[in-house]
């Protein structure tokens, strides 16, 4: 199968929506088994989109969009570190979602090294992420574009049920 013709550019107010839908679906999909199904049936786009809207409004954070012909294909954002141990040299992958239906097609690919790239020119030194400890394929994915866990790990509680997270880090300046 040959690979799309990918564009990655900024987001904007107009994306929201569909982000917002392809997080939701992407979340359905990749979290299954992982987060209770009813948590995954009960996403709400429009709740995304609230908080997309809001995302995409600080200066400080930066949202890609990856568009294939002219559909939104894949997301990324792009942000100072939140970690309560991180310096103004610590970047954060906060959130990378690519359309299953185009999985393995160099998207997710394109959108970090889109991130990282940014990440450099705002002067990053780091780039870290989080990931949910039990999710294996994309725990693989970051290992394989140069990211190292670090084995810090954090557990969100969320009304019925924990997620289970592990960070991974890539130094973007040598």
């Amino acid at each position: 199968m040959s690979s799309p013709q990918i564009m990655i550019r900024l987001a904007t107010q107009f994306d929201i929506d569909e982000i917002a839908m392809l997080q939701v679906k992407t979340w359905q999909v990749v979290y299954r088994g992982h987060m209770p199904d009813a948590f995954l049936d009960g996403l709400d786009p429009s709740e995304r989109a609230a908080m997309w809207s809001n995302v995409i409004a600080q200066p400080a954070t930066l949202v890609l969009v990856a568009i294939a012909g002219e559909t939104l294909v894949g997301f990324c954002s792009l942000l100072p570190s939140r970690d309560a141990d991180a310096s103004s040299a610590d970047g954060e992958i906060a959130a990378i979602y690519v359309d299953p239906t185009v999985w393995r097609s160099g998207i997710g690919t394109a959108l970090i090294d889109a991130a990282v790239e940014s990440a450099r020119r705002r002067g990053f030194f780091d780039v870290g992420l989080w990931v949910l400890i039990s999710n294996s394929s994309a725990r693989a994915f970051y290992e394989v574009r140069g990211f190292k866990t670090d084995d810090s790990t954090k557990v969100d509680e969320r009304p019925g049920f924990s997620i289970h997270e592990i960070h991974y880090r890539r130094r973007i300046v040598t």
